[in-house]
């Protein structure tokens, strides 16, 4: 069955929530078919872009603390506190389908790259000049994309980074770990950062930051290719699943889809050079506005694999969902009472796809240790150290899974070819004639004398057919009888289901005046109650008895006051 889950973490306030998620800190749930919170994660809080997902681990970088707690996905439990030099602002997986790399973005300004399989950690240079708030990594793993404070997004080569041959510096070269390329279009903080889905040689990133402008540029290149001007600062931003349009987060907690292809262009229009210099203004009124006010900001957001439907995270702790095509608000997912900082969704589930199947995991990480084999005396340049260890379990093929013919079909680059054979073959089954005609043209061409017993063989064989035709038509008969009386139940049903739900009203009317008359009678009774009270104090206020006052009134009322107690009773 096709399921879909995302997984969630929180920042910890001041809020009490429910029993069932105290002293949560992040929750796999489950999105499709049905709603419902699948396992909860202890003890964590963490800000904006400071959770990341692998097939075997859920590493978040702690807001209060520079350490990074890991959660084990098999086991369901924390397998460890990893602590670093400094604050972690954001982290990253990188190592394709694997994720056996975790990049790490510090409160200085630069990046810590660890492998989890092998417990190697190589730090870069603090190229950014305030903390690194946005990490993304490339769908190819080659590239890692850091956006600060600071106002730039630097572009790195992840292989150059891990690379156990290092360039000898000189006056041309840059500093190793170095970033090979510079975004410097945004002149405030950068807030969020989104990359394409394309593994070629051109793909995108669109970049937001404070100075209310999200931009679309290619990181292969450095190139700025289009600029929106948004209504306001956006704090998030995802792709759509074929980077036809971006989605952004506000502060007030609306959020906003941007069309790539809005623009009447015979070009791409992120390609085209007559618009590419021109910014494009994003009207306010195009927002999509939040059930109420009280679901604050919009922390973060995710799409889920169709492109269909938009999750954003909010302070009020809420996951709200948003329907794309409708572009509106349809339902609020979950409540975590927490403000929401970070959403990422999983690959969906029960689609088999072979590109995709693990063949190797890593049950367990090894902690990091700082790669000193550089700066060893006896290390030769581009040798692996004698102590690099690959940690990871490797998963045998299994046999019994055999594919079907649909999962094939489904799972092929194009269509097989055993598909297309038996598609021609159709085809030209339905091109030629019937045998009734091959019959009649070669009777009328070539006829043949018929002897006794080829005309006997050919009467058995219409008797054949006749009988078999009979059989078929008592078969229709008795389903269009069965067809017919089930109509004819269904019918009767709803007339039922009307009539008992027109009783069902009737009572509740009933119940409503029967209590209105109730609550009349009530107010009767105090109201006498209250004349009593009075009569006897304007009794007792002109010297007369108010106790005989108070008889007399209940003498003139007794009656009332018999018939109300009996229907109160």
């Amino acid at each position: 069955m096709l399921s879909e889950s995302f997984v969630a973490s929180t920042l910890s306030s001041a809020k009490s929530p429910t029993a069932s998620l105290r002293d949560v800190g992040v929750c796999v749930h489950e999105l499709q078919p049905s709603s419902i919170l699948r396992s909860t994660f202890k003890k964590s809080s963490t800000l904006t872009n400071c959770l990341a997902v692998s097939p075997s681990h859920i590493f978040t970088a702690q807001a209060d603390k520079a350490v990074i707690h890991v959660y084990s996905r098999e086991k369901g439990n924390q397998e460890g506190i990893v602590p670093f030099p400094e604050r972690i602002r954001s982290i990253a997986v990188a190592g394709g389908k694997y994720g056996d790399v975790l990049v790490l973005g510090t409160e200085g300004g630069r990046l810590i790259v660890w492998e989890t399989c092998t417990g190697r950690q190589v730090a870069t240079t603090a190229s950014h000049l305030q903390p690194v708030t946005s990490l993304v990594v490339d769908p190819t793993s080659n590239f890692i994309l850091s956006g600060s404070a600071d106002a730039s997004v630097h572009v790195w080569s992840l292989p150059g980074i891990l690379s156990f041959s290092k360039p000898a510096l000189s006056a041309t070269r840059q500093p190793t770990n170095s970033p090979i390329r510079t975004f410097s279009n945004h002149r405030a903080a950068i807030t969020s950062l989104a990359v394409g889905h394309s593994n070629g040689r051109h793909n995108i990133v669109v970049s937001t930051a404070k100075d209310n402008t999200a931009i679309a540029w290619d990181y292969h290149t450095g190139r700025a290719l289009r600029t929106f001007l948004l209504p306001l600062s956006a704090t998030c931003v995802a792709l759509d699943p074929v980077d036809r349009a971006f989605y952004v987060g506000y502060e007030d907690g609306s959020v906003q889809s941007v069309d790539f292809y809005r623009s009447q262009s015979a070009q791409h229009p992120l390609h085209d050079p007559s618009v590419q210099s021109t910014p494009a203004q994003v009207s306010m009124e195009d927002r999509w506005l939040p059930p109420s006010t009280e679901t604050g900001s919009v922390k973060t957001i995710s799409l889920t694999y169709d492109g269909t439907t938009l999750l954003s995270g909010h302070t009020n702790g809420k996951v709200l969902s948003w329907n794309v095509a409708r572009r509106k608000y349809t339902s609020s997912v979950a409540d975590y009472t927490h403000p929401i900082t970070n959403l990422v969704m999983l690959p969906p589930g029960g689609i088999p796809h072979p590109s995709s199947d693990l063949e190797r995991k890593a049950h367990t990480i090894v902690k990091p240790r700082h790669d000193s084999g550089h700066s060893a005396p006896n290390h030769a340049p581009g040798a692996v150290p004698a102590e690099y260890m690959f940690h990871t379990h490797i998963i045998a093929p299994s046999d019994s899974r055999k594919p079907t013919q649909f999962s094939q079909a489904l799972t092929h680059s194009s269509f097989p070819t055993s598909m297309i054979e038996d598609g021609l073959a159709e085809l030209a089954a339905f091109r030629q004639p019937s045998n009734a005609e091959v019959t009649r043209i070669t009777s009328s061409t070539a006829p043949a004398k018929e002897t006794l017993e080829d005309a006997a063989a050919r009467d058995s064989q219409v008797a054949e057919l006749e009988n078999e035709v009979s059989v078929l038509k008592k078969k229709v008969a008795v389903n269009e009888t069965a067809r017919h009386n089930a109509d004819d139940e269904v019918v009767q049903l709803r007339s039922d289901l009307a009539n008992l739900q027109d009783y069902i009203n009737e009572l509740h009317e009933k119940q409503e005046a029967a209590q209105q008359e109730k609550v009349l009678r009530q107010a009767r009774k105090q109201e006498h109650e209250t004349k009593k009270r009075e009569a006897w104090l304007a009794a007792e206020k002109k010297g007369r008895n108010g106790d005989a006052v108070i008889q007399k009134m209940d003498i003139d009322g007794a009656v009332t006051s018999d018939s109300d107690d009996q229907s109160d009773e």
